[in-house]
């Protein structure tokens, strides 16, 4: 009989134990972003090549808010690179308080008009603790123009963000082909566990 009270007080401790932990972990914190109301927290940055045209100048790239095509609601947005220097990298970045060694996943839905059998571009992503400013610092995760239309993507790293309080994620496109590139992106979410 004496067995069984320290049996049941063990699986008692063990359940209080494992409730404990579970709620003093830190919930995940999630944010979607769909640019219905404009690019929220996200930043429109690049590296890019000069124009050769216009001595001093970059080339021509942009990110903008437009309707259609969407993947939900009526905004994505539009980005667009003169590639013809076969150069450049355009993407959407974001920082994050947060100042300890976390789970970071980006995914995003990214449209392309038509699939290529020429990598015209590659789909680019970043998750750091610094604000990521050259093409080198982006993980390449495919070519665009994998399918026509609409295609998740995602990307996970584990990241220490202790030291700089921060985390950036970034979302974006770095140019393989010498043409003009025009890309959507839409409804990005990050979650940190």
């Amino acid at each position: 009989m004496k067995k069984v009270y320290v049996l049941a007080a063990l699986m008692a401790a063990l359940i209080i134990f494992v409730i404990s932990v579970w709620l003093l972990l830190p919930s995940p914190q999630k944010y979607l972003e769909g640019f219905e109301n404009g690019m929220g927290t996200w930043i429109a940055d690049a590296d890019v090549p000069e124009d050769p045209n216009n001595p001093g100048q970059p080339v021509e790239w942009r990110i903008r808010r437009v309707e259609n095509p969407s993947h939900s609601g009526r905004f994505s947005l539009e980005l667009f690179i003169d590639g013809r220097q076969d150069d450049g990298t355009i993407w959407i970045e974001t920082k994050i308080e947060s100042g300890r060694r976390s789970q970071v996943k980006v995914s995003f839905w990214f449209y392309s008009e038509e699939p290529s059998f020429n990598t015209l571009a590659v789909i680019c992503t970043y998750i750091g603790a610094e604000n990521p400013e050259v093409e080198d610092d982006f993980y390449v995760l495919g070519p665009a123009n994998e399918v026509a239309g609409w295609k998740k993507y995602e990307y996970s790293a584990v990241i220490d963000s202790s030291q700089s309080g921060e985390v950036w994620v970034a979302v974006g496109i770095s140019v393989r082909f010498e043409t003009y590139l025009t890309y959507y992106l839409d409804d990005v979410e990050i979650i940190i566990s």
